[in-house]
C-alpha cells in the first residue's frame, strides 16, 4: 500500500511565531483548521490578554493554558510585562511543571508574580526603567544575579537545566522586557535544538545567549517532524507499504528531524520527492516538501544508543518500536520526561514491560524487544498525554483508554490510520 500523508504543521514553530508576532507589536496570527489543541490555547489567550487591555480591565483576568507546557512558560513573561492583574493558570498536572527558575528571573528584574492555589497571580507592568541609557532605556534590577551590561541591557543568570523553554520565553519577550543578552548557569540544557529555534526566529533581535548559536540551517517545510516520526516507525513496521511525507523537507531548523539518520540505520530509505507533477488535490505534494521512505528487511536485529537531550519527544514512539520489531535501543539523558504530560518514563517503564526487557537508570532507558509475536487488541493507559498515545498506536489494534489528547499536536493521525 502507497500512503500519502499531509502532516500537521510543527507546533513548537507555529507557537513561538505567534508569541514573537504578540511580543513585536501586539499582532495575533491566525489560525487554521490543522491546528492542534496547544497552538489554539495560546491563539486564545493571547486574544484574552490583547482584549483586557483594550477595555482596561480593573479585575484580576484569568489566562488558562490547560496543559500547554509552551503556553505556560512562553507567556509568563509576556504577563509580567504587560500592565494588568492576571492569573496564569491550567491544569493541575500542568503546574506542578517545572517554571520556578524563570520566575525568580523575573522577580529579580522587578517583576511581581506571586503561586497562589490554582495559579500565578502576576501583577503586570512595565519593567523597562525610565532611566536613560546613551543607548535608549535600562531594565530595572532588583538583584544580584542581574548585571548592567556596558550598552544598557542586562546579562541573567537563569538555571534552564530543566526545560530550555525557560530560556525561549525570555528571548520571546525581549522587546518587552528591555533584554539583549543573558547568561544561562548551565550547558547541559535539555532539548537544546528548541532554544535555538527560538533564536532563529528572533535573529533580528539584539538578544545573545553566550555559547548558544544562532543556526544557519532553514526554517524549512512546516510540516513536523515529531508527527512525522509515527510514519517512520509505521513504516518499519510494515515493510511492505511505501510513504510520501508532506510538506516536510530534510533541511530543517527541528531538532527531531535527525530520525531520518537513525531510520537509515533501521535500514528505512529515505528520499526527496520531487515536483508533483500529478495536479491532484489528493497528494498535495509540493516541490522539494516531500519525504519518501520506504523499508527494507531487516538482516539482525538493531541495536542502537541514541542521545536524546535534544529529541525528547522522540522516545515514546521509538521505545515502542523497539518492543514491537524487536530491537534493543537505549535512550541516554532521559531525565526531563518526567516533567512532560506525564511522567513518561514511569508509563514507558510499566506499559511496555510484557513486550520488552526494560532497563532504567536515572538518566538512561533501555527497551530490549523479547521477540515475541504481539497479540492484537494490547491495553494501554495514555494518561491523557499525546506522545504516548502515538506511541501505542503502533501496536496491532490497540485499544488506548483515551486518543482525544491528539487533539494536542496531531488531530488527523487516527483518522489517517484507518484509511
Amino acid at each position: 500500500m502507497r500512503y500519502k500523508i499531509q502532516l500537521p504543521d510543527n507546533k513548537s514553530i507555529k507557537i513561538r511565531e505567534m508569541v514573537v508576532a504578540h511580543a513585536r507589536g501586539g499582532k495575533i496570527l491566525p489560525m487554521t483548521d490543522a491546528d492542534g489543541s496547544d497552538v489554539r490555547v495560546v491563539w486564545r489567550a493571547l486574544h484574552t490578554i490583547k482584549d483586557a487591555q483594550r477595555m482596561a480591565m480593573d479585575m484580576v483576568t484569568v489566562v488558562d493554558v490547560s496543559d500547554c507546557g509552551a503556553a505556560y512558560r512562553f507567556l509568563m513573561p509576556v504577563l509580567a510585562a504587560t500592565p494588568g492583574r492576571w492569573l496564569l493558570t491550567g491544569t493541575p498536572r500542568l503546574l506542578q511543571r517545572p517554571i520556578e527558575p524563570l520566575v525568580e528571573v523575573l522577580r529579580g528584574i522587578g517583576a511581581e508574580i506571586e503561586r497562589v492555589g490554582d495559579g500565578w497571580l502576576i501583577m503586570g507592568r512595565s519593567l523597562i526603567s525610565p532611566v536613560e541609557t546613551r543607548h535608549g532605556t535600562s531594565l530595572q534590577r532588583g538583584n544580584t544575579e542581574t548585571d548592567t551590561e556596558p550598552d544598557g541591557g542586562l546579562s541573567l543568570t537563569l538555571d534552564a537545566s530543566q526545560s530550555s523553554q525557560m530560556a525561549s520565553a525570555l528571548v520571546m519577550a525581549a522587546p518587552l522586557l528591555g533584554l539583549k543578552t543573558f547568561r544561562l548557569t548551565t550547558t547541559d540544557i535539555p532539548s537544546l535544538s528548541y532554544l535555538r529555534m527560538t533564536l532563529a526566529l528572533t535573529r533580528d533581535w539584539p538578544v545573545e545567549i553566550p555559547g548558544v548559536e544562532v543556526p544557519g540551517i532553514p526554517v524549512g517545510a512546516p510540516g513536523d517532524w515529531s508527527a512525522a516520526l509515527f510514519w517512520f516507525a509505521h513504516a518499519r513496521l510494515h515493510p511492505e507499504n511505501s510513504y510520501e511525507l508532506s510538506p516536510l523537507s530534510l533541511d530543517s531548523i527541528q531538532g527531531d528531524s535527525t530520525i531520518h539518520k537513525w531510520f537509515r540505520e533501521l535500514n528505512v530509505s529515505v528520499s526527496c520527492g520531487g515536483e508533483n507533477n500529478k495536479g491532484d488535490a489528493e497528494s498535495r505534494i509540493s516541490p522539494k516538501s516531500c519525504i519518501e521512505i520506504v523499508a527494507k528487511p531487516l538482516e539482525i536485529k538493531p541495536r542502537m544508543v541514541l542521545d536524546v537531550r535534544d529529541t525528547l519527544d522522540t522516545v515514546p514512539v521509538m521505545a515502542a518500536l523497539a518492543a514491537l520489531l524487536p530491537a534493543d535501543i537505549t535512550f541516554q539523558n532521559v531525565t526531563n520526561l518526567r516533567f512532560k504530560e506525564s511522567d513518561r518514563l514511569q508509563a514507558l517503564t510499566e506499559q511496555l514491560a510484557p513486550y520488552a526487557e526494560i532497563g532504567l537508570s536515572d538518566n538512561e532507558l533501555r527497551v530490549n524487544g523479547k521477540g515475541e509475536p504481539i497479540a492484537a487488541g494490547a491495553r494501554f493507559d495514555t494518561l491523557h498525554d499525546h506522545r504516548l498515545a502515538m506511541a501505542f498506536l503502533l501496536f496491532p489494534n490497540a485499544e488506548l483508554n483515551d486518543t482525544s489528547c491528539l487533539t494536542k499536536s496531531y488531530p488527523a493521525l487516527q483518522a489517517q490510520l484507518s484509511i
